[in-house]
């Protein structure tokens, strides 16, 4: 094998120089006057390199680094320093700038001494450090704008946990300030309400004893404040490094609190004034029934028995007197039959035996008028209601069958009546189209659905509106029954 001689070596370091990317400047000791370039440097600096032999570090370094560069310079003379570096800003042929780590170093190998300089490029760096910067900045923004306490919590693999950080907004959420909070954690603690503790502390056992390290909705008492605040503590876990981390953020919802119990309390005033005014309404029917049956009935009664009298006691041969009379008497008849008719749709008196009978005879009349087949069932012949649930039941049913017959398109109905063990369940199912799209829009369907849920929710029960298990519809209203009913 032939030895590598010195003509091999300046090859390969011209052909390494040459493929570089970092930039590499040699200059006379003495005038500064640059001697060689390495393509990186030409490149970064945009001048060939016959421009650059012209030229002096100093013509493309920025004019506030060149004190510095000349100070160095003077220590590389004069000895005091054999290397050195310097961070300096550099100066392209179209005027922008860019940032580079440059090392000088002075060589006196050849015939005269000079300066090489071995630059980076650190624009990349520089931008990421700066993009870091932001964002950081930014992220301090935020989290002081954000309307509750940011944290972090951190467990590591030995087991120990702490706060890792806590933002400043932990002063105005909870009177505690961020460094107090963070040296000992449990202070949040000690802030619950003696109501809200177990089901913190439920959820503290779960989480492994780590303070602050799940969700959590509760109550916290500001004694200095006299105040009791609504917190809502939401987290994300994610592994790290050092250990488990927990990115939490809590919020003071006490006025969301506040006005969902509002929003409960105005829907229970309004649940009990439509059970007040379905009671009002029901004891106004039976009034005017029993108005329209004892008194209308009565005087219609004594007309027709006047009537009778009357036809019995004309004249001989009086054919018109008696077609008139004759004529009276079915006018009569008629208005008896629509004042019993009437009556009854105020308030059936079926209902007085009992809510199966009233719902058989109601579906009986369902069938007669629609022509739809119709089909009930009942665990007992006999369930006793109070008033007020029985009229319920009933004036739903009716508004279920009365639904079917205007939407449903169905040729059959079937009805089920059910005594469970702490419930009456009703259910109402067809096999017409099915609930349209769009059935929850203010029509006159919605609004008899709407009552029907308020019949529900006045004495305590639900009402369910789905498709049925095939096709149709299907009504289901469950009611809690009192001792007494069961």
């Amino acid at each position: 094998m032939r030895s590598f001689k010195a003509a091999d070596e300046d090859a390969l370091l011209k052909a390494i120089l040459q493929e570089s990317a970092t930039e590499v400047l040699v200059f006379d000791a003495e005038t500064l006057r640059i001697i060689q370039a390495n393509p990186a440097a030409t490149g970064n600096l945009q001048h060939p390199l016959k421009a650059l032999q012209k030229l002096t570090p100093l013509d493309f370094l920025a004019p506030e680094d060149g004190r510095a560069f000349n100070t160095l310079i003077t220590l590389l003379r004069t000895g005091k320093r054999r290397r050195t570096a310097l961070n300096v800003q550099c100066r392209r042929s179209d005027g922008t700038r860019y940032p580079v780590e440059a090392r000088l170093f002075c060589s006196s190998d050849h015939d005269r001494p000079v300066f090489i300089c071995i630059a980076n490029d650190v624009s990349q760096r520089e931008a990421s450090r700066q993009a870091l910067a932001h964002s950081a900045s930014d992220l301090r923004a935020i989290v002081a704008h954000i309307p509750g306490m940011a944290y972090q919590v951190l467990r590591t693999p030995d087991g120990s946990t702490s706060l890792r950080y806590v933002s400043e907004q932990s002063a105005q959420l909870l009177g505690i300030k961020a460094p107090a909070l963070r040296a000992n954690p449990e202070r949040f603690f000690k802030l619950i309400m003696e109501e809200d503790k177990a089901d913190y502390l439920a959820h503290l056992a779960a989480a492994d004893g780590v303070h602050m390290s799940f969700n959590w909705e509760g109550r916290i008492w500001m004694k200095a404040w006299k105040d009791v605040k609504w917190v809502n503590i939401r987290v994300s876990q994610r592994a790290a490094a050092d250990g488990l981390i927990w990115d939490g953020i809590m919020l003071n919802v006490t006025k969301s609190r506040l006005a969902e119990a509002e929003i409960r309390r105005s829907r229970a005033q309004l649940a009990a004034l439509a059970a007040h005014v379905d009671s009002v309404r029901e004891q106004e029917r039976l009034h005017l029934a029993r108005e329209v049956h004892d008194d209308l009935g009565g005087n219609l009664t004594a007309i027709k028995i006047g009537l009778s009298w009357l036809m019995r006691h004309l004249p001989p041969g009086e054919l018109n007197l008696y077609k008139r009379t004759a004529y009276l008497d079915n006018v009569a008849n008629q208005t008896i039959d629509a004042t019993h008719r009437i009556a009854s749709s105020l308030r059936p008196p079926v209902l007085d035996f009992g809510i199966v009978s009233a719902i058989e005879w109601q579906l009986e009349h369902f069938g007669h008028n629609t022509d739809i087949a119709c089909e009930f069932s009942t665990t007992d012949q006999d369930i006793p209601l109070s008033p007020d649930i029985a009229i319920a039941v009933f004036r739903i049913a009716q508004e279920a069958l009365t639904n079917v017959a205007k939407h449903a398109h169905a040729t059959r109905v079937k009805v089920a009546l059910a005594r469970q063990a702490d419930s009456l369940l009703l259910t109402v199912s067809d096999n017409g189209r099915g609930i349209q799209p769009g059935h929850s829009e203010n029509n006159g369907h919605s609004f008899g659905l709407l009552g029907m849920s308020e019949r529900a929710a006045a004495l305590g029960g639900e009402l369910a509106v789905l498709p049925a298990k095939r096709h149709g519809t299907q009504v289901s209203l469950r009611i809690p029954l009192p001792d007494a009913a069961k």
